[in-house]
């Protein structure tokens, strides 16, 4: 309607009815708006913005979107530019008002009319709820994903109404401070971190490129770009994801044709392991051709330095049965191909980037002559062309599955002693975590390993590291991981 001043209406003494004149005037101001997709995709954009809050019941509606995913061990986005600074007061009042329970069916997206189905489930009802709805009690963490502008998402294990186990994403908008549900995928499951997924209807992880653009994957994989409202399928040609990183701008995964428990002998573990990428928010994706990639692995990962993406293995070693040892490692930008031996090391390497040295690797190798007594920490700073290679006692053994290694720089490393994921169907690896601030010449415990026993640490740009134990919490240092402090995600 226009903005008229009611006052401008007829009085009582006018001998035409004031209201059907102030109607017909109304009427005359209406103009006709164009139909089709184009004006309604304006309409959703405008309804977004953040002043407009009555248009959520409406929408969520309107955008149901069916789900299907699978696997489970956690890892943390690591973007090029992020910054992680205090939540603002206005940040702390712009929690979810929306959330939506969701039972899943696959469904083929409509910019991929030919996406084949990835997973095999009931076709369900699916279910909206308006206002913000807490964590559920018996959420597990899994996995936690940075997006920027002080938003986190995490995905975590679940047991819906009935006592079904599902899982669960949940956000906070604040940095931490407050947490709220945003979906429940009532129909798949997770096994936990650190695990491979290695049967249908099982969730990997999450990963964000940006606040409202994100992932989960594992047996199926599906985008957000609504920040979780509503989930479509990716196109990744039928395959299993197993690790899944962006820079903000691409994703980049670690995919297999298949995998099975393995016993990290000879016998199962992921057949058929191979990147691909694709803009972040498409639904399509493409194979990386990458010589030197490892064709059966025990388990495989995505790390990024950067722009720059570098592929993981971990191969059973037949010669000693039930070990883990790194495979070579691969770039996947640039001149993509597996990375030259690094001196001083027995086999491949694992390696991540340095979450506040752009160009700099940090990793671990078996060191060489000793391979079964001790790791040694790895070093580039020229992304991978030249390594220094410095023996970590510290460390312990080199045990399966692995050690898992993060760190902010060259000298401040964390690290996870049997934290590597992995195919196998034994008893999970006892794990601790430990901290060098000397290059990993020396390893201390620190908060977290005396509190519980966390699976899974990454650093997150400048002196901030996350460490995931499961439950309900999760653990948090800004000075990288010398002090830990324990974040609920119930407050």
């Amino acid at each position: 309607m226009s903005r008229r001043d009611l006052t401008d209406l007829p009085g009582a003494g006018d001998q035409r009815d004031p209201v059907e004149e102030f109607f017909a005037r109304e009427r005359a101001d209406l103009r006709d708006l164009p139909a089709g997709r184009e004006h309604w995709e304006g309409i959703v954009r405008e309804a977004r913005r953040p002043a407009r809050r009555s248009w959520l019941p409406y929408a969520a509606a309107a955008a149901v979107a069916a789900v299907v995913a699978a696997g489970a061990w956690a890892g943390l986005v690591h973007r090029p530019d992020d910054r992680t600074t205090p939540a603002t007061a206005s940040s702390q009042r712009s929690a979810e008002t929306v959330t939506r329970t969701v039972t899943t069916t696959p469904t083929t997206a409509p910019s991929t009319p030919s996406l084949p189905a990835q997973a095999t489930t009931p076709s369900p009802a699916v279910s909206t709820a308006t206002g913000p709805l807490p964590v559920a009690q018996s959420f597990g963490l899994v996995s936690m994903t940075n997006a920027g502008g002080n938003v986190l998402y995490a995905l975590g294990s679940a047991t819906c109404p009935g006592g079904n186990p599902c899982t669960q994403v949940v956000t906070s908008r604040d940095d931490g401070r407050t947490w709220v549900a945003r979906s429940t995928f009532t129909t798949l499951t997770t096994a936990g971190a650190r695990t491979t997924p290695t049967g249908p209807n099982q969730l990997v992880g999450i990963r964000f490129a940006e606040p409202d653009v994100g992932y989960v994957f594992g047996s199926t994989t599906l985008r957000t770009t609504d920040g979780g409202r509503s989930w479509q399928p990716v196109d990744v040609d039928r395959r299993t994801v197993l690790s899944l990183e962006t820079d903000g701008d691409r994703i980049w995964m670690a995919t297999a044709r298949s995998c099975t428990p393995s016993d990290l002998g000879q016998q199962g573990g992921c057949t058929d392991v191979q990147a691909r990428t694709g803009r972040a928010g498409d639904t399509t994706t493409t194979p990386v051709q990458a010589n030197g990639t490892p064709t059966a692995v025990d388990a495989a990962w995505v790390a990024m330095d950067g722009h720059d993406a570098y592929l993981n293995t971990s191969v059973p070693d037949p010669a000693r049965r039930g070990q883990a040892l790194p495979g070579p490692l691969v770039r996947l930008t640039g001149p993509a191909g597996a990375l030259d031996p690094v001196d001083g090391c027995d086999g491949g390497v694992w390696a991540s980037g340095a979450a506040a040295a752009r160009g700099t690797l940090v990793g671990l190798c078996a060191t060489k002559g000793k391979p079964a007594q001790e790791w040694s920490v790895v070093v580039s700073t020229d992304r991978g062309m030249t390594w220094t290679a410095t023996p970590a006692p510290g460390l312990g053994r080199p045990t399966a599955p692995g050690t898992w290694l993060t760190g902010t720089d060259a000298k401040r490393l964390v690290a996870v002693t049997g934290g590597v994921p992995t195919s196998s169907s034994g008893t999970p690896a006892a794990s601790a975590l430990l901290v060098s601030a000397d290059g990993g010449r020396t390893w201390g415990d620190t908060g977290p390993g005396r509190g519980g026993a966390p699976v899974w640490a990454g650093a997150a740009g400048g002196s901030l590291v996350y460490a995931v134990e499961g439950g309900l919490a999760y653990w948090q240092s800004t000075d990288a991981g010398q002090r830990f402090t324990r974040v609920p995600l119930r407050r």
